[in-house]
């Protein structure tokens, strides 16, 4: 961002400049003072913006994406601050704001009744306006966040369209995220998960343990861009990306304290503290939440295993983020979470339990060259460890709950993200990167040699993935913009190994994955867009080199590609935002086990092909913030050699129709209310579809009520919550294991009473 004297150019994000920024005058005063000799000839708007915050003396903040090729006209004569700022922006679909609690002046995207258009980072790994990018993006804002009381961070994805999230009834448990009909795969995610922008995990295991580290309280908001994305992000990315920001500090030094309690005797202790200076910003803070838990599994499995009592559990987490910055044009950043969750796997076995310990750590750097480049470097160093118990019922012997097995499994990864954001011209960005991760999965189970009769072993896989990519971002006219670009990645799989033997030798593959995509602006409310890309799953050692006589190795497995085609359309009529979007997905080299003979092996036999829509809408009547959204998703399995009863067939876990709606009512500044609900459509647990695995639709509601409490003193703000989740108490199945014809039910209604206080 532009900031006028003394300050030199520094051009970050928006969402940074109140952590940045506490400047030494007071805007209002600024803008209604005396006036000012202005002479600033008609020019590029950036140009004119940082000569007239130079001949009026104030601190001015905007971006270069922002103000874009913009022209100025022409202003002279004397005149106060906020008359010549007008005569400036007229014309520009642009808006200044004077923000007297931090005294500094923002020029921002014109606001409409609905609000000012939302900024994304993923879509493009740069900032731009949610309707300026070839892409379909739902943003989940920071005041979403608040009138929710989600019972696991993924639980905010099931109101954006096109996204299902199945998790189970252990607060242990992982979530699965699939989005635009792509379930998960023998070979791992097919929807990239980050933190802040970057992965959090390697792609040899792929099951989102590090999502334990990151507290509801830290976040501040979620981006979700539907549609591939390897072009930019790699490996796992076929349905999209979900990308969590977290919190940084903003404004004065303070704390917050966050405390709950709620059914299933559950409680929530929460504290952060924090400030921002002008050259620096930190926040700290940590969490603890315990559950007694509810039963899942009521019924009695294929072996006669069910829950003996509630799962119970407990999560607790702590982070700190900070921002160092040494110039105007230079920033470093730091962030450390830690999270540790336990909790019964099943419920009343006491040796039937999970122990994760997830944490990771950031370094970052950011150089702003004025208005020509942006260099991005970071760092990531992730560690999950997970202890996992079973008892011998889990091993057949029935009623036995004494411990049989330990599993003592270790993922650490490193990974560094090299990014430039190049302004060949006003109209032309150039975005290069590079990326590099490191990765190490490890696996070592102690067995009663009595019950179980296997010996101790432990199992060892190495990965390394190298991506380059490039991205160019054209404005072909004030109405057209065009998106071209790819992604280069080389990985390569280091030979597992179990107890220091090699059983498999060492793999690599390259993997290329374009986009293509443009964006046409019919008029100020109206967009139109079109997009194609790739995207891939990589073969995984452990699926190429089995070990055992039952299996047969496959060294030349093939890693799962897609390709995408998708148009949509934006739209903004008064106070509402309407956004809609077409798409077709050809899934290919789909990995599954065959039987070859007695044995088995994996194999590149299946072709999904997926067809979608998408509608959302949006807005503000009055007192009220109603949405919905729906979405449509044909996902058929067109070839599978090793199971032909499937082909015909609905995808596993995916649901053709599915409808979230909801309203916000806030008829004063201390009240809000929300009511949300969402309907999921019959589903299959296995791809064959089997009247057994029929999960029947299901709707469910959710509420909110809030009270901003008057206050005083040290306190600046308090408020208290009721939240109401499964309003009807709807019991429906959120998970079912084939193999033991295992089902899992989620939780009844259940409330929650929380008190929010900042100081």
């Amino acid at each position: 961002m532009f900031r006028s004297k003394p300050f030199a150019p520094f051009n970050r994000p928006r969402k940074l400049v109140a952590t940045a920024l506490i400047l030494a005058f007071h805007a209002g005063a600024v803008l209604a003072g005396p006036t000012a000799k202005i002479d600033i000839p008609a020019q590029p708007l950036s140009s004119a913006l940082r000569a007239f915050a130079s001949q009026a003396g104030i601190q001015l903040i905007f971006t270069p994406e922002t103000v874009g090729a913009a022209k100025s006209v022409a202003v002279k004569g004397e005149m106060s601050v906020e008359a010549a700022l007008r005569q400036l922006l007229s014309g520009s679909g642009l808006e200044f704001r004077q923000d007297g609690e931090r005294n500094y002046v923002v020029v921002r995207p014109a606001r409409t009744e609905y609000g000012m258009p939302e900024m994304v980072v993923t879509a493009t790994r740069t900032e731009r306006r949610v309707d300026d990018v070839p892409a379909s993006v739902s943003v989940i804002t920071a005041k979403d966040i608040a009138t929710q009381r989600p019972q696991h961070i993924a639980d905010l994805l099931r109101n954006v369209e096109g996204v299902d999230v199945a998790v189970g009834g252990s607060p242990a448990d992982i979530p699965t995220i699939t989005i635009r009909g792509i379930s998960t795969s023998f070979a791992g995610a097919t929807s990239q998960v980050l933190i802040d922008g970057m992965p959090i995990e390697s792609p040899v295991t792929g099951i989102h343990r590090s999502m334990h580290a990151l507290d509801l309280n830290d976040l501040e908001r979620v981006e979700v861009v539907r549609g591939p994305a390897s072009a930019l992000y790699g490996p796992s990315a076929v349905g999209g990306v979900v990308n969590f920001l977290p919190k940084r500090w903003k404004g004065a030094p303070g704390a917050e304290v966050s405390i709950g309690t709620g059914s299933h005797d559950a409680t929530l202790v929460s504290a952060a503290v924090g400030g921002a200076w002008d050259a620096v910003d930190f926040r700290l803070s940590a969490s603890d939440y315990r559950t007694d838990g509810y039963v899942a599994q009521p019924e009695p499995d294929i072996w006669g295993t069910k829950d003996l009592a509630p799962r119970d559990g407990k999560n607790r987490k702590i982070s700190l983020s900070a921002g160092l910055r040494p110039a105007d044009n230079q920033e470093i950043t730091l962030a450390v979470r830690k999270g540790d969750t336990e909790s019964a796997w099943l419920g009343g076995h006491p040796n039937y339990r999970f122990d994760d310990n997830a944490e990771s750590y950031d370094l970052g750097y950011r150089y702003e060259t004025g208005d020509w480049g942006v260099f991005k470097a970071r760092y990531r160093k992730m560690r999950q460890k997970t202890r996992i118990l079973y008892d011998a019922d889990f091993w057949g012997w029935p009623a036995d709950l004494s411990l049989a097995e330990i599993d003592h499994r270790t993922d650490t990864s490193d990974v560094i993200d090299l990014q430039a954001d190049l302004r060949l011209s006003k109209d032309n960005v150039l975005t290069l990167g590079f990326n590099n991760s490191l990765g190490e999965y490890s696996s070592t189970a102690d067995y009663d040699p009595v019950i179980v009769g296997f010996p101790r072993e432990q199992s060892v896989s190495k990965s390394r993935l190298t991506g380059v990519f490039i991205q160019d971002e054209h404005r072909v006219s004030e109405a057209l913009t065009v998106l071209v670009g790819g992604r280069w990645d080389h990985y390569k799989l280091f030979g597992d190994s179990i107890d220091g033997v090699p059983t498999g030798k060492d793999s690599k593959d390259s993997v290329f994955n374009p986009r293509l995509g443009a964006r046409y602006r019919l008029n100020d409310a109206t967009s139109l867009y079109a997009t194609a890309g790739t995207a891939y799953v990589p073969a995984l050692n452990s699926l190429k080199f089995r070990t055992g006589g039952a299996w047969l190795d496959s060294p030349n497995l093939k890693p799962e590609t897609s390709a995408s085609y998708e148009v949509g359309a934006n739209h903004r009529i008064g106070a509402w935002s309407m956004r809609a979007a077409l798409f077709h997905t050809e899934y290919e080299d789909k990995i599954s086990v065959i039987w070859v003979g007695p044995k088995r092996q994996y194999q590149n036999i299946g072709k999904v092909s997926v067809d979608g829509l998408e509608l959302a809408i949006e807005g503000t009547a009055g007192d009220w913030r109603p949405y919905a959204n729906y979405a449509y998703t044909d996902s058929i399995i067109k070839e599978n050699s090793s199971d032909p009863l499937t082909v015909g067939k609905q995808l596993q876990r995916v649901a053709p129709h599915k409808l979230n709606l909801g309203v916000t009512y806030a008829p004063l500044d201390r009240f809000y209310a929300r009511v949300s609900g969402r309907y999921v459509g019959d589903y299959y647990f296995n791809d064959r579809n089997t009247d057994e695995a029929r999960n029947p639709g299901h709707f469910v509601a959710d509420a909110k009520f809030g009270w901003r409490l008057p206050t005083g003193g040290i306190a600046r703000e308090a408020e208290l919550s009721l939240a109401i989740n499964n309003l009807f108490d709807k019991r429906y199945r959120e998970q079912w294991l084939e193999s033991v014809k295992a089902l899992e039910y989620m939780d009844g209604r259940n409330v929650w009473l929380g008190l929010n206080a900042r100081f």
